[in-house]
Parts: structure tokens; sequence; C-alpha cells
């Protein structure tokens, strides 16, 4: 059965709000990917990203772990909503993206989010940006 495992939140300050959820609900770090911090409490992963555009902080699109990719895909063209878009290959964990009828954004993902901290060393900002230019991307 698919499961919510992931949400987003549009931040100006990815640190501050990790040290937020740290101190404030106990969340500890998965990993860090330039400016973007993803948290977890161990079952859900809360990927805390940096805005291009102070004025789209909030909550950016969640996303959804499923067991038959195909399957999913499926049901979104009887929805008839968009087929869903391949995600970057850049270190991020889902797969697929797409939109529900009204617009909002979703993740889709078989192998899931991160819960425990990644043995793979962090992406530091300058390799964030190499991939990155002009901060593409950032918008989750």
């Amino acid at each position: 059965m698919p499961s919510i495992r992931h949400f987003a939140i549009m931040c100006e300050n990815p640190s501050a709000m990790a040290e937020f959820y740290r101190d404030v609900f106990d969340l500890h770090e998965v990993w860090r990917q330039g400016p973007h911090v993803y948290m977890s409490d161990g079952v859900i992963n809360v990927a805390l990203l940096r805005t291009r555009d102070p004025a789209k902080v909030g909550i950016n699109h969640f996303g959804i772990q499923v067991e038959d990719m195909e399957e999913i895909k499926r049901r979104l063209a009887v929805a008839e909503v968009d087929p869903p878009y391949q995600k970057p290959d850049d270190g991020r964990f889902a797969e697929l993206g797409a939109m529900d009828p009204e617009g909002n954004k979703f993740d889709l993902g078989v192998a899931g989010w991160e819960t425990e901290r990644s043995p793979r060393p962090d992406m530091t900002l300058a390799e964030w940006e190499s991939h990155h230019p002009g901060g593409a991307g950032a918008a989750g």
C-alpha cells in the first residue's frame, strides 16, 4: 500500500530550521545536499530546502513510497492528470514527480526516503552549485 514518507519545506535558512526541528522535536539529520538539510523522526523524512524566492517559503511537496511504480502510473493516467516526470538523479530519493488534479506536487519513490544518517558524505554547497547552476533544482 502506498504511504506518505516525506515532505519538503522551502526555507530561507535550512540550517537554522534544522536546528529548530532538532531542538524542538528531536528530529535527527540524515544528509546535507548543498544548502538543503534532510531530517527524520525515524519514519518520515523532512527535506528543508533553501528557497530561491523568500516569498515562497512553506510546504512545497510531499512524497509517497509505492511498491509498484507502473501501477501508480496507470492509476494517474486513469485519473487524467499529467503523466509523472523524471526527477533529477543528483542524490534525491524520488524517482518521479507528479501533480494531483489541483496542481499539488508530490514525489514518488519505490526505495523510499532515508530515515537514518546516510553513510555517504554530505554534498557541499560548492558541489551542489556545480550541479545546479543558478540554483536550478531548489524548488524540490
